[in-house]
């Protein structure tokens, strides 16, 4: 992460100036940029056993912490360097990082209003509930209110973390004059990296430290950071060749580039960047970690899976890193890899979060419902509220109707989409499970809902909401669904059946016929497909039921044709040589003609 040009710096503010000391430190910073975190934690160890006095020591060490999702452990670290070093300023804006980090506040907020929300529904729902008692008060609404309360309050800390960090800072920039650029740097940095970001503020203190070292390519790198994350790509990418200006071997400022190039999918580009990083440093390891997303995102899953094994190699096989490569196998759909992955770091970390969140997910996906659904539940028995992310409500959600326990998936799956509403599909899997559950109102409401959306609207949809319908004996919306159906899907065979059996039941003594030709192009279109046939695709009966249908057609006044309706019974026979009903009527029909 940071910058060995600017150790000297951070070791003249503790009075400490040793030049092994130096490089030790410098091989320990060197170590969490490579995202080798344990072996650094290892160096760090040794660093502050040996300078206990030097907070700088302390602050990189708590760094490396917060880089490696440790933050309790870092401000733990942050507090020793300021207890055994108060003159140093820099663990004081460690503190603050670890503050800025904790909650983000558009975040909490957001689940605080939702948390009210729950908690105002279910207080609604107690009200209209009869015979209530006070137990029933106790389950339904005191459970809500206890989550209302505690996402507020979060909401609140988060706010007072952020007015307190920026306090903290402040003070130290006011401490040390604005004449020290490696204090003013750190300072920048907590607001451009960490949750709770200021930009503006962030580039107004990174001004003061130009304006001290206007030839540190690491100020230029940080400039370019912050207008990445404006989303200026233009003005990053200029800040970025000026530090490649001032130091033409600065793999951080050309892995910066390629994250650019990767941003507007720009894959080529970005992949040439990281190869230039490579090929200038071969052992640094978010280039090749950045290589195989990259490779990845453009369908090279082979080279991908390659880049990531050497970033693991790099990393010394990290436990983060290799959290990370169970994601990244989990996102090229390799699920049975990532589990195999998952099962080796669990050996020594059962109770991660990471891993819990991504074996969940692959347990779904491999179809292992029962463990799938352990993994989730012990998963959301850890997670804080705000930790919770719309995918695991969503897998859990999967997984519970999987496990038939769709009622309990239902809830979980409309969290997931309250929490992102572009989500259109979670409609559709809700409207399945309803569905199944024989809830016909429920999965009809629910698909209009998604059809009225606008968005991401499949004929699938369309297809369930008609069969919602026809199960739910609303005959004629459902002939306009499955029309719909036939409109988008012409040459799927069970949208013209299906309509054909709605009609059926839309059929009078004086509209008779209506399904006609419904079942007319569903045996066009199975016989049709020869494949289809060849393997069994289209099932026997649903042909006999057409054949049948028709048979009965030509009895009739409107077609009468005796010779077609026993066509069509022969028809069964071919398939069915021992139906009785076809047997009979081809009889029947005989007799007639005989009459006739």
């Amino acid at each position: 992460m940071k910058k060995s040009k600017l150790i000297f710096g951070f070791l003249v503010i503790t009075g400490t100036v040793m030049s092994s000391g130096a490089q030790t430190l410098k091989d320990a910073m060197r170590l969490t940029e490579n995202e080798q975190y344990e072996a650094a934690a290892s160096l760090f160890r040794m660093l502050v056993s040996w300078e206990p006095a030097n907070g700088t020591n302390y602050y990189y060490f708590g760094e490396n912490f917060l880089l490696s999702d440790s933050p309790d452990s870092a401000f733990m670290m942050f507090d020793k360097g300021v207890r055994s070093d108060p003159n140093n300023p820099l663990n004081v804006i460690g503190k603050a990082k670890y503050k800025l980090n904790k909650y983000g506040i558009a975040e909490m907020k957001s689940l605080s209003e939702r948390a009210v929300r729950d908690a105002e529904k279910a207080k609604r729902e107690f009200d209209m509930l009869p015979n209530k008692t006070k137990e029933d008060e106790v389950k339904l609404i005191g459970e809500m209110n206890a989550k209302s309360v505690d996402a507020q309050t979060k909401y609140q800390e988060a706010k007072t973390n952020v007015e307190e960090a920026r306090t903290m800072i402040d003070e130290v920039i006011t401490k040390t004059g604005s004449k020290n650029a490696a204090v003013l740097m750190e300072s920048s940095e907590a607001f451009v990296r960490f949750k709770n970001k200021d930009l503006d503020k962030a580039k107004g203190i990174l001004d003061k430290a130009f304006a001290l070292e206007p030839k540190n390519p690491e100020i230029q790198i940080l400039y370019g950071d912050i207008y990445s994350e404006l989303h200026n790509g233009s003005l990053a990418a200029e800040y970025y060749n000026k530090a490649l200006d001032l130091d033409k071997n600065s793999v951080k400022a050309i892995v910066s580039k390629g994250k650019l190039y990767g941003l507007s999918t720009n894959y080529e580009g970005a992949a040439e960047e990281y190869q230039n990083a490579i090929k200038i440093d071969s052992t640094f390891a978010p280039a090749h970690q950045e290589l195989g997303e990259v490779f990845f995102r453009s369908g090279k899953l082979e080279k991908a899976k390659a880049e990531y094994r050497k970033y693991l190699e790099l990393s010394k096989n990290s436990g983060k890193a290799r959290v990370r490569y169970a994601s990244f196998l989990y996102f090229s759909k390799d699920y049975s890899g990532a589990l195999n992955e998952i099962n080796q770091l669990s050996k020594t970390d059962e109770n991660n979060l990471k891993l819990l969140r991504v074996s969940s997910y692959c347990y779904y996906e491999t179809k292992e419902y029962s463990k799938g659904l352990a993994v989730v539940q012990k998963l959301f028995s850890k997670l804080d509220q705000e930790n919770i992310a719309g995918v695991d409500h969503e897998y859990y959600g999967k997984l519970l109707a999987a496990n038939n326990q769709d009622s309990l998936g239902i809830i979980e799956l409309r969290k997931a989409f309250e929490m992102d509403n572009g989500r259109t599909d979670l409609l559709s899997e809700i409207a399945n499970s309803y569905f199944k559950m024989k809830k016909y109102p429920e999965a009809i409401s629910t698909l209009i809902e998604k059809i009225n959306t606008g968005k991401d609207v499949k004929v699938a949809d369309y297809f369930t909401l008609g069969r919602a319908y026809l199960f739910n004996s609303e005959f004629m919306k459902a002939d306009s669904a499955f029309a719909k159906v036939n409109e988008l899907a012409p040459k799927y065979a069970s949208g013209f059946l299906n309509r054909a059996k709605a009609n059926t039941y839309i059929d009078t003594d004086s509209i008779p016929g209506l399904a006609k030709p419904h079942y007319e192009k569903y045996i066009e279109l199975v016989l049709a497909d020869t494949a289809g046939m060849a393997n069994k695709k289209y099932s026997n009966s649903s042909l006999i039921e057409s054949y049948r249908y028709l048979a009965a057609c030509f009895v009739k006044p409107e077609w009468k044709d005796f010779g077609k309706a026993e066509e069509y019974l022969q028809k069964i026979l071919s398939i069915d040589p021992e139906d009785k009903e076809a047997k009979e009527g081809i009889d029947a029909l005989r007799k007639l003609k005989k009459k006739q």
